[in-house]
């Protein structure tokens, strides 16, 4: 996941002003609210997604392989995994690269945010015993799915409402 950040700090750190460029951009906006929307739609039950045959047990790809290439691969697929679950917070941190231009700054800041994000992986790893505790799904899941589909709806609203501002 390191690498993955760090390349994505050194790209906008490259890049320069692009990222303020596509930031500022309503085309954007209109694209992160409806790829929001859709998403929300999925969480609140609308219709279901396929999980594709990479990221499950039968398929093949990088679930199969075992030590030290597996592992980095599936770092690096995680990384990517979870950009758009950080977007916000990704997004920002890329414009505040691209503004600077500084290579060494872009690279050393998103490698010390993927460690952030490392961490939190290795704390749930280490403590699996505290996780197993916690309370079984029933009616609280589909109580916090439901809100959690219903923020995300109103997150897509903004966007939308963001790109009409830009459009005016």
């Amino acid at each position: 996941m390191a690498i993955t950040y760090s390349f994505l700090g050194a790209f906008a750190a490259l890049s320069g002003m692009l990222f303020g460029q596509i930031q500022n951009n309503p085309i954007a906006y209109l694209i992160v609210g409806n790829i929001i929307i859709f998403f929300s739609l999925s969480t609140l039950g609308l219709f279901s997604l396929p999980v594709p045959s990479f990221l499950s047990r039968s398929g093949g790809g990088m679930v199969r392989r075992r030590g030290i290439i597996g592992a980095f691969g599936l770092g690096l697929a995680s990384g990517l995994i979870t950009a758009p679950c950080t977007v916000a917070i990704l997004g920002v941190l890329l414009t505040f690269i691209a503004t600077k231009q500084n290579l060494f700054f872009g690279i050393s800041l998103l490698f010390t945010y993927a460690l952030g994000m490392g961490f939190l992986l290795i704390l749930a790893g280490t403590f699996t015993g505290f996780l197993a505790a916690l309370p079984k799904s029933g009616v609280w899941m589909k109580r916090a799915q439901t809100v959690f589909g219903l923020l995300m709806l109103a997150l897509g609203e903004y966007y939308l409402v963001q790109a009409g501002r830009l459009w005016l």
